[in-house]
């Protein structure tokens, strides 16, 4: 284990769900786990690094993510790349978020906040302690929806996951439901974890 792995200070943190770097030279959030995309795009392309431009990413996708201290955040072109060793969230979708980053002290340790202007006020939404490194992180784990965002979907799940020619032939043979104008989308234009 580096001595990057473990934390210089947890102030007042309770470690869970998985470890993400969050830092302001990425342009994107990169995760390493599909469990945290709600939909995926299979589109291998090149990411710009110092060495050059190299084909990484696997796929790219929407997500949500639920911070340490609660904070939500909704992120519209994430990318994936399993092969990771590092979930990176970037200053960019923070922001896009709505919320602020700035450093500040606390118990003479230097942490990363993300705040919000609420009814006025700023208000501190997340303190985010740094490695021995100088590296800031959170913890990130999945944001749980119940919410009905889709009827494709939601029949997809129903009828135990079938490919997108038997939900067309499912579609096709039914008699005046709404699902019957909509675009049926291939299985390379959307993610089912459970079809995997």
């Amino acid at each position: 284990m580096k001595n990057m792995d473990v934390p210089q200070s947890s102030i007042g943190f309770k470690i869970k769900g998985d470890i993400c770097l969050v830092d302001c030279a990425t342009t994107h959030t990169i995760l390493k786990d599909k469990k945290y995309f709600s939909s995926l795009v299979m589109e291998e392309s090149n990411v710009n690094t110092i060495c050059g431009s190299t084909k990484l990413i696997e796929r790219y996708g929407k997500t949500n993510l639920l911070l340490s201290g609660g904070t939500k955040l909704a992120i519209n072109e994430a990318l994936f790349y399993s092969k990771s060793q590092r979930n990176l969230l970037s200053f960019k979708d923070i922001r896009q978020n709505g919320y602020h980053i700035e450093t500040t002290t606390d118990e003479k340790k230097e942490c990363l906040c993300i705040t919000a202007i609420v009814r006025s006020k700023k208000c501190i939404l997340e303190k985010l302690p740094s490695f021995s490194s100088g590296l800031y992180y959170t913890n990130i784990s999945m944001v749980e929806t119940h919410a009905i965002v889709n009827q494709k979907f939601i029949w997809h799940d129903r009828l135990g996951h079938p490919g997108s020619i038997m939900m067309r032939r499912i579609i096709e043979n039914s008699n005046g439901h709404p699902l019957k104008n909509q675009k049926i989308l291939m299985s390379n234009e959307f993610f089912c974890a459970a079809s995997f």
